[in-house]
């Protein structure tokens, strides 16, 4: 019997949603709440725990994707379960991994709230996208880029493309990002990198 708690506080008003997996890999999905709703940043799996865990805000809650890819969690059980409203940027309407239908396709960035901004990051899928909380200066970076036990970016020029992947663009959005402030970045995939993130990104891409 798994004893672990459904989600980690990370930061005021910043959750992690415990023990999620892509396949068979470890992933990381996020719960924000805001003044007048909850966002979730990614998807979890669904649960009876994890839903009584989102409705006890008692607000209305939202959805965004990071990437296509993404919809292979639990998205339609959580519309139904709870009429959840997901948002997906339009590049990725016909991503061959999206395995749900989003409410909202989007290309002109959603409005969540004051202190949520979402940049569109084309790469790593062509609708991906991250999403900053500005009051903490917290990135929530999906696949853009992400990082590894020692706080480095994890060299994702080296990594095998598809035909859904751009490095060229990916590369693009993290030169883009530098132009934002932010200091801990909470990835899809491997480590969050906590306090620097900004510094250790325009270290990497000054090798690139």
């Amino acid at each position: 019997m798994n004893n672990e708690p459904v989600y980690t506080k990370l930061q005021t008003d910043i959750y992690e949603i415990n023990n999620q997996y892509f396949y068979r890999e470890k992933v990381h999905t996020y719960l924000i709440e805001l003044k007048d709703k909850v966002l979730l940043f990614d998807i979890p799996a669904y649960s009876e725990e994890i839903e009584k865990f989102i409705l006890s805000f008692d607000k209305p809650v939202f959805a965004i994707i990071s990437h296509g890819s993404c919809g292979i969690s639990d998205g339609t059980e959580w519309q139904e379960k709870i009429g959840l409203k997901i948002y997906a940027h339009k590049a990725d309407i016909n991503h061959p991994w999206l395995k749900m239908k989003p409410n909202v396709f989007f290309t002109e960035m959603p409005d969540f709230a004051e202190n949520i901004e979402v940049i569109y990051t084309p790469g790593h899928s062509a609708g991906a996208i991250c999403v900053l909380e500005k009051n903490t200066k917290t990135l929530f970076s999906g696949d853009t880029f992400y990082g590894n036990k020692k706080g480095e970016i994890i060299d994702f020029s080296q990594e095998s493309q598809s035909d859904y992947e751009n490095l060229d663009d990916r590369m693009a959005s993290c030169r883009k990002l530098l132009e934002y402030d932010f200091m801990t970045v909470y990835p899809f995939h491997y480590e969050i990198i906590i306090g620097n993130g900004k510094e250790r990104l325009s270290e990497y891409m000054k090798n690139k």
